[in-house]
């Protein structure tokens, strides 16, 4: 009887040894994910969503250093979500849920995150005092190139698929009817309510073919039809511009915005930098269809 009641005692304390050891052991992470930032998992179908929305392009088409920048980056994106949200950054859910409804390709952990980072460089570029007069300047010395122009040229454009139609709308021009009219009539560019309005360009812009064209015209004359590989092109200049330089007093609203911008830049990456000492990150290089050489920290163990 003694023995028995022994035995017991042991086998109850091998089973709670073994609850124990179960409850400390690291709980095992799904076979897809590909890399961690503290407690959220980044699984390989995040990463190949991510490729598609904001490159067009799928992993299997990319060479293993641009997908290892692109991991850089998209992981990047979900620290400062992170970081975000750890530091008072919240989005409600009826506004997720009001974005998520504007964009039907996306997902409500993409848009929360999008907005969070959104929200925290918005909070970030209001405490950014604007550029002085004296930091205007200099940038403008050290920048001198930017603000010369080559010749430019305002272009209009209309854009049809059928090449009877893109002689019809040519003869109309020649009757004297408005170009823009007949861009908001038939032009299936993006621009056509605009009354195909590009705007200015400068050589190097364009296409060659169309460059060459453009170029060439007067202000208020219309190019002949312009056919490519599925669609016919004709633009119209209604202003020439010679070369000249941009005077400081032009160029400073451009200067400050291109200042305020390195300036959130530069917070950001300072923000990213501290995010990294904060939150534990790893990239779970074996799971990774790629070799690996971005600046993740590495886990080859998982």
């Amino acid at each position: 009887m003694l023995h028995f009641g022994a035995s017991v005692r042991r086998l109850s304390l091998l089973l709670v040894c073994l609850l124990a050891a179960a409850c400390h052991r690291k709980p095992s992470i799904p076979p897809d994910v590909i890399a961690r930032v503290g407690e959220r998992m980044v699984t390989l179908a995040d990463f190949k969503r991510y490729l598609e929305r904001n490159t067009g392009t799928e992993l299997a088409q990319m060479g293993p250093e641009v997908a290892s920048a692109m991991l850089d980056q998209y992981v990047e994106e979900v620290i400062l979500s992170e970081y975000a949200a750890g530091h008072g950054v919240e989005i409600s859910a009826e506004k997720i849920a009001a974005a998520v409804r504007n964009d039907a390709g996306s997902t409500v952990i993409e848009k929360r995150d999008e907005m969070r980072r959104q929200k925290l460089m918005s909070d970030l570029s209001a405490d950014i005092a604007p550029a002085s007069e004296a930091e205007v300047n200099a940038y403008y010395q050290q920048h001198a190139a930017d603000f010369r122009s080559g010749e430019e040229v305002h272009v209009r454009q209309i854009l049809v698929h059928d090449e009877s139609m893109a002689d019809g709308i040519q003869q109309k021009l020649r009757r004297g009817v408005p170009f823009e009219d007949l861009s908001r009539q038939y032009s299936l560019a993006p621009n056509a309510k605009k009354g195909g309005e590009i705007g200015y360009v400068s050589r190097g812009e364009l296409p060659k073919m169309f460059e060459d064209e453009i170029f060439s015209l007067k202000p208020g004359s219309v190019s002949a039809v312009i056919r490519t590989d599925s669609s016919f092109h004709i633009f119209k200049v209604d202003e020439r511009r010679p070369p000249g330089v941009v005077d400081v007093v032009t160029a400073a609203p451009v200067i400050r915005e291109r200042l305020k911008e390195e300036a959130v830049r530069q917070r950001i990456a300072e923000l990213v930098g501290a995010a990294r000492r904060e939150i534990p990150i790893a990239a779970l290089t074996k799971r990774l269809p790629f070799r690996y050489s971005g600046t993740l920290p590495k886990s080859e163990n998982e």
